[in-house]
């Protein structure tokens, strides 16, 4: 995925904004999320470099990649939501609990995202080259230690 980010990011046009995303886009773009169910790739890592691939502008890709998975998200959340907790059935304190995690988790993704957002309007994504990179060759490494099963 590093490399197709690094393809990506050479290649890609960089002028196409949110405005003008059409539903071809949004079929590609829905297409490079089904990628993440392969081992080491990740939902918002594929979807950001497939519009980069399409010519989105970082930031529009990013902001598309982060709604587009709204959808996605809410209904895993709420299969295990069912799994988990109405399924095994959960005490008032553990409800509790569960909801501040909810919360907290949907305040912090909120402020990343905006962060992320700004970032990518002045900056590449070079930083995540690097960091798939160097964590690829940290879990690579990890397996053939055998540190990791």
């Amino acid at each position: 995925m590093a490399s197709l980010l690094v393809i990506a990011e050479k290649i890609g046009k960089r002028t196409q904004t949110f405005e003008n995303l059409k539903t071809r886009d949004g079929i590609i773009m829905g297409l490079a999320q089904v990628l993440a169910i392969m081992p080491g790739v990740s939902r918002s890592g594929s979807t950001i470099t497939a519009g980069l691939f399409m010519g989105l502008e970082r930031a529009t890709a990013a902001r598309f990649s982060f709604l587009l998975g709204i959808p996605a998200i809410t209904l895993a959340g709420l299969v295990q939501l069912k799994t988990d907790v109405i399924d095994v059935g959960v005490s008032q304190s553990e409800w509790i609990s569960l909801i501040a995690g909810t919360a907290s988790s949907a305040v912090f993704s909120y402020l990343f995202i905006a962060w992320l957002l700004k970032y990518l309007q002045k900056q590449n994504t070079w930083v995540f080259v690097w960091y798939r990179l160097g964590f690829g060759v940290v879990i690579l490494a990890g397996l053939a230690l055998g540190w990791l099963v």
